[in-house]
């Protein structure tokens, strides 16, 4: 028995027959990189690959992104689904910046993990109170500060301006799930201006 798939001309394009999902594939592999396409700080260097990660980049000293998964989401379209790993070194910080979509973010292991409001509106869920509406704390004011322990989550839209840290004595592992307009990078720097020169 063939073992290869049957793809009808509708699934296969002009050149090569490469089909619709095998460029798909392609796309989101090229979202993973453009992911990380943001001008990086002084001395930021790139991190040691991780077995199973798309994409690595140490996005500030001590602060580590790894991409696992991109996708496109046809319930929002334009919009890219990224599954990502964070890796917050002791006393380590990331500059203010932003994020072009929704962001979800979970203490999965490790020490606290440190995040500081600057602009917006975000949205922390402690642990024992997963599942429980009710209890999430809103963090409305400039410099608000939150200690994340793990099994706690935060989130938030992209007009949340932030700096987060690692704020325990061992390595904050943070899973994040991120829901980014397609082809912008993963995150915006707060103090960069991203628009096209004049001349």
């Amino acid at each position: 028995m063939d073992q290869h798939p049957v793809h009808s001309s509708a699934d296969q394009s002009a050149y090569g027959g490469v089909s619709r999902r095998n460029a798909l594939q392609g796309i989101s592999l090229l979202g993973a990189a453009a992911l990380f396409a943001m001008p990086r700080q002084a001395g930021a260097q790139d991190a040691s690959p991780t077995p199973g990660a798309i994409a690595v980049n140490e996005l500030a000293p001590g602060v580590t992104a790894e991409v696992f998964a991109a996708a496109p989401s046809a319930r929002a379209p334009g919009q890219t689904v990224y599954v990502a790993r964070f890796h917050f070194e002791p006393g380590m910080a990331i500059f203010p910046h932003s994020h072009p979509g929704t962001t979800v973010l979970a203490v999965a292991e490790g020490g606290s993990f440190g995040w500081t409001l600057m602009q917006g509106t975000a949205h922390v869920v402690r642990a024992s109170a997963s599942g429980s509406p009710a209890a999430t704390e809103d963090l409305t004011e400039p410099n608000a500060d939150v200690v994340l322990e793990p099994g706690d989550a935060i989130y938030y839209e992209d007009d949340v301006v932030h700096t987060a840290r690692g704020a325990g004595d061992t390595t904050a592992v943070v899973l994040g799930t991120l829901i980014l307009t397609t082809g912008q990078p993963l995150l915006m720097p707060a103090n960069m201006n991203m628009a096209t020169p004049t001349p």
